[in-house]
């Protein structure tokens, strides 16, 4: 067997008869010439009508500057697609036309210079033009998980709807008067709703908002009134229980003076009551409760609460800076408001509908700034206590005789001394407040940490 170099071997041409017949037969099959040629295939056109040919990649198909040709629907109309559908190569052995692949959808042009670029040509039938799309609206941008718009309403309905129920519950105790708990109720109801709704401002209606504040200003202040009297005629009382004797007696008496107080703010309180806009607040406070004032439903209720601790840790590392481990009793019962408000605007991750994505730390995150608020309150209570007892003996007005060169009486004198004894408890309460309080706000600090951490 003869060794022939590839270069010199030629595949056998076929003769120009058997050309022109297998030109007619592939016109036959379903083959069609290329755009533009003559009636009469040359032997190239007849070569590139095979189904080799037509199965050329759709690139090289797109390379070309030609439109391409009209093809055949499953239905029987000519379409022109956007863009040419991927041809099929007919089985083998098959003499009819293979049917047509569904086309690609065609892709929606993103911008005018595409949709002209695939416009163009320089022969050949024209390509139907993109029509432009219209840019759609934006849609919202992606929410966190457990962000749904329903969290902040139905949080807020949950806590607002009990607090209202706490008013009503406590009304006619605190008319009475019997059990100081009633007015205690009461009062810290309405400040519990001031608070959600300054806490939750920013996704809030600010109008109604602030008018449902202020109408409640006037009963949170003569509740605030009465209930102030209230913690320091038992306070008192208890602390003359303590002391015993004389000064117990003498104590006791220099209490009296606080009960006529008492009794006034009481009145205005009652008087406030029955007021024809307390019917009406309360009809308000239902209507809030039952479609909370939301202007943002998408407000992000852990970065509202977030927000409020940052306040308070922001007041704290300010008087750190100003007077060390001594602040004003003043400025720590300012901060005690900041622990509150702090407080009160975390319990809304914890009402009905709430999502809160760690509800564990949020609950340690509550019983830590607990544990703040009930020590600055020890301070602001022993601090007021003080004042009180000084103003009382100022007024000198214990009912006693008068002594013979009109200089105290024994009464003012014995009540003088019992002031005296409890007014150095109430320092030496102070004294262990403010030592319990670096442990308690780093306590705070831990939990928020992990409750509004990263």
């Amino acid at each position: 067997m003869s060794t022939v170099p590839n270069r010199q071997r030629r595949r056998p041409q076929p003769s120009r008869t058997s050309r022109t017949a297998g030109a007619a037969a592939s016109t036959r099959s379903g083959a069609r010439p290329a755009a533009g040629a003559g009636a009469t295939a040359t032997p190239r056109a007849a070569k590139a009508a095979t189904p080799k040919a037509a199965a050329a990649t759709p690139k090289a198909a797109a390379a070309t500057p030609k439109a391409p040709p009209a093809r055949r629907t499953p239905a029987g109309t000519a379409r022109t697609a956007d863009r040419p559908a991927r041809p099929t190569r007919p089985a083998v052995g098959s003499s009819t036309t293979p049917a047509p692949v569904p086309a690609r959808k065609p892709r929606a042009a993103t911008t005018t210079r595409k949709a002209s670029a695939r416009t163009t040509g320089t022969a050949g039938p024209a390509r139907a033009a993109t029509p432009e799309l219209e840019t759609p609206a934006p849609r919202p941008a992606p929410r966190r998980a457990g962000l749904v718009p329903a969290d902040i309403a139905d949080a807020l309905a949950s806590v607002l709807s009990k607090a209202t129920d706490a008013i009503r519950d406590n009304e006619a105790g605190s008319r009475v008067g019997t059990d100081i708990e009633h007015v205690h109720q009461m009062r810290v109801a309405t400040r519990r709703i001031r608070a959600y709704l300054k806490a939750a401002k920013p996704a809030l209606d600010a109008g109604a908002a602030d008018q449902l504040r202020s109408d409640l200003s006037a009963l949170a202040r003569v509740l605030g009134e009465v209930r102030d009297l209230d913690v320091m005629i038992d306070r008192l009382h208890s602390e003359a229980d303590d002391l015993g004797g004389h000064d117990g007696e003498a104590l006791n008496r220099l209490v009296h003076q606080l009960d006529s107080r008492r009794d006034a703010a009481r009145a205005a309180l009652v008087a406030e009551l029955d007021r024809k806009t307390f019917p009406a607040l309360l009809a308000e406070l239902d209507a809030a409760a039952e479609r909370p004032p939301v202007s943002d439903p998408w407000a992000d209720l852990p970065a509202l609460a977030a927000a409020e601790w940052g306040k308070l840790d922001k007041a704290q590392a300010k008087l750190q800076r100003r007077f060390g481990g001594n602040p004003p009793d003043d400025d720590l019962h300012e901060l005690r408001i900041y622990g509150k408000r702090a407080r009160y605007s975390a319990e809304l991750l914890t009402g009905k509908g709430s999502r809160a994505r760690r509800p564990a730390a949020v609950k340690r995150y509550l019983a830590a700034l607990a544990e703040l608020q009930e020590v600055l309150g020890n301070h602001q209570d022993a601090a007021v206590l003080e004042d009180q007892l000084r103003e009382l003996l100022a007024n000198a007005g214990t009912g006693g005789t008068r002594g013979r060169r009109g200089g105290p009486s024994a009464d003012e004198l014995l009540a003088a001394l019992a002031a005296g004894r409890l007014i150095e408890r109430c320092r030496m309460r102070k004294v262990q407040a403010r030592q319990e309080f670096p442990g308690v706000f780093g306590a705070v600090q831990r939990a928020a940490a992990k409750a509004f951490g990263g």
